[in-house]
């Protein structure tokens, strides 16, 4: 009679073998689903700061000195920008920056209707592509009308 052994060995081999591979497609969905959260949180905390600064943008006006006195940040040419580091705090010195909130007036063609641009990019990401991109509209009225 012949003895089973190599059989069973062979089958716990193949067995082994299949584990290794679902455990080797799991780490790799944990990676991916790890990497779209932190985008996904990423994307978020930079909506949330671009509706808050839209708000005050709105309030102010655009008005460069009360947003900076509101959010901090510097103006250069007409555009306002704060720099914030990794973990989303304000930073001083901006060439260590890894996210940038911007305000930028647009012009518009409607009497009365001011416009301002509000984005949050990344600085190791697409400058065309931001995290988010908000457009606040509010109406100025002439007083003395």
């Amino acid at each position: 009679m012949k003895s089973k052994a190599p059989l069973a060995l062979m089958e716990q081999i193949v067995m082994v073998l299949v584990f290794a591979l679902a455990a080797a497609l799991c780490i790799q969905t944990f990676a991916l689903s790890d990497k779209i959260s932190r985008a996904s949180a990423e994307q978020d905390q930079a909506l949330v700061l671009a509706q808050s600064a839209a708000e005050i943008c709105k309030n102010s006006r655009f008005d460069p000195e009360e947003l900076v006195s509101r959010l901090g940040g510097q103006v250069s040419q007409g555009l306002f920008y704060v720099d914030y580091g990794a973990d989303w705090t304000k930073l001083m010195a901006s060439s260590a920056y890894s996210y940038r909130l911007c305000v930028q007036g647009v012009a518009s063609d409607t009497p009365g209707l001011k416009q301002a641009e509000v984005w949050v990019e990344a600085k190791n990401g697409m400058p065309d592509q931001p995290l988010a991109r908000l457009t606040v509209a509010w109406q100025e009225v002439d007083e003395h009308a």
